[in-house]
């Protein structure tokens, strides 16, 4: 038998998704990624391989396995985040059904629960490729690695909502490559649905304030007191709204990436005056804005023309009072489709489903970006996104789901890639004039 085959010889339908609900069921809500870290290292010892933790701020892990090789073949790494997008105990949230929490359970070939789809059974299809290499006793030229990051999910510490819960935006992948760890190229299981992501997104979250004061609601009687007009801060930003509408409208019509509409600009959150306070007016209003950008865009544009919207708001009314902080910038990135990493991917697509995968761009942030711009070509390539109501879609009614078969079809994937990546010569495939990781 070949490499492979012995591989895929531990490989089936049962342990992919005893492996995705096990995962699933281990919450790891953004800052609460420990218990799931610690189980797969549990997961990588097991299965013979080198394993380690890295600590990335207290009870926050990475977790890392790696087939050693012989030392002259490129190093490839798989590498998931471990945290969910949502905890499932927010509010609004907890209310949406058993399909919004970390509990799984299966219905023929699907599999549902909070992370099955974002990203816990494209992880598990990656770990149980790595892990089906290293029982099998493969002998790899390079190191085949599987990592698990925390924080990854777009999260923002903002007002009240501070600590390890809300610190994501690649936190994880970020300290990894700060901190020692590296790889020639890296594929990143998010739920694309078979296709090759070589380009992601990234954005500018932004803090627009308005300020009134806590004037009185009521009215009083008689001649000899007047009461002067307050000042409604949540009135003010009603009247903000429609002039950032406007300027959305206009940055989306002229922006574009490979020819196609692209970025995105949506009102995240509103929050103002005291919920607390009957009679009097609010004192204050944030809106919260995120302006999503492509490779190419600068945060700086952005941050300017978002600037110059708000200055002709105070030039049409000086008692606006409208502030500007940016709270957060995720990069873009891509690489080009003519990286080793693409065409290998591409080519176990192949082999395993028949067909060529669709070669693309996502406008979401992920930590492709991160680990790009640190000189490692990275793509995202999931086998999960399938609706079981058909199509493809983020959160379908019934919650996160992802199907079997796909998740098993995409281990088989993450075999044939490894053996065909890891058994080259490493500067044949990462010469330094490759036609090249490009960072904007």
């Amino acid at each position: 038998m070949s490499m492979v085959e012995d591989a895929l010889a531990y490989v089936d339908e049962e342990a992919i998704a005893q492996l995705t609900m096990e995962m699933v069921d281990i919450p790891s809500p953004q800052g609460g990624e420990k218990a799931l870290a610690e189980y797969l290292a549990d997961r990588f010892r097991a299965a013979g391989l080198q394993t380690w933790m890295q600590e990335v701020e207290p009870d926050r892990y990475n977790v890392y396995g790696q087939l050693e090789g012989t030392g002259d073949g490129p190093t490839l790494m798989y590498c998931g985040h471990l945290d969910t997008t949502y905890g499932g105990d927010e509010e609004g949230i907890r209310d949406l059904g058993p399909g919004y929490q970390p509990k799984s359970w299966r219905e023929g070939e699907w599999i549902y629960g909070m992370g099955t789809y974002n990203m816990k059974s494209g992880h598990a299809s990656a770990i149980l490729a790595v892990e089906a290499m290293a029982r099998s006793r493969a002998k790899l030229r390079g190191n085949l690695m599987i990592a698990g990051v925390v924080g990854e999910t777009c999260h923002t510490p903002v007002g009240r909502y501070q600590g390890a819960r809300y610190r994501g935006c690649g936190i994880g992948a970020r300290f990894m490559v700060n901190n020692g760890i590296t790889a020639d190229m890296v594929v990143i299981p998010e739920p694309t649905s078979n296709r090759i992501s070589v380009a992601t997104g990234g954005y500018v979250f932004m803090e627009l304030m308005t300020r009134g004061n806590p004037a009185a609601t009521y009215s009083r009687g008689g001649s000899t007191v007047k009461i002067k007009p307050g000042e409604d801060a949540i009135e003010k930003m009603l009247n903000a709204i429609p002039a950032l509408k406007n300027w959305g409208e206009d940055y989306l019509s002229r922006t574009r990436y490979k020819g196609e509409q692209a970025g995105n600009v949506n009102i995240i959150a509103i929050e103002g005056g005291h919920p607390f306070r009957a009679s009097k007016l609010p004192c204050f209003c944030r809106l919260y804005l995120e302006v999503g950008i492509m490779p190419g865009q600068l945060h700086g544009d952005i941050i300017a023309e978002v600037g110059q919207v708000i200055r002709q708001l105070r030039e049409k009314d000086p008692a606006m009072e409208i502030e500007l902080q940016v709270m957060q910038t995720a990069y873009a990135a891509e690489i080009s489709p003519e990286e080793y990493v693409v065409r290998s991917i591409s080519a176990s697509h192949d082999l395993v489903w028949g067909e060529r995968p669709e070669i693309t761009w996502d406008g979401w942030y992920a930590d492709t970006a991160p680990l790009t711009r640190a000189g490692i070509p990275a793509i995202c390539y999931g086998p999960q996104g399938r609706a079981s109501g058909g199509g493809t879609g983020y959160y379908p009614k019934e919650g996160e789901h992802a199907s079997v078969h796909d998740l098993t079809k995409g281990t088989h994937v993450f075999v044939n890639a490894a053996h065909d990546i890891c058994m080259k010569d490493r500067l044949e495939i990462r010469k330094p004039d490759v036609a090249g990781t490009i960072v904007r």
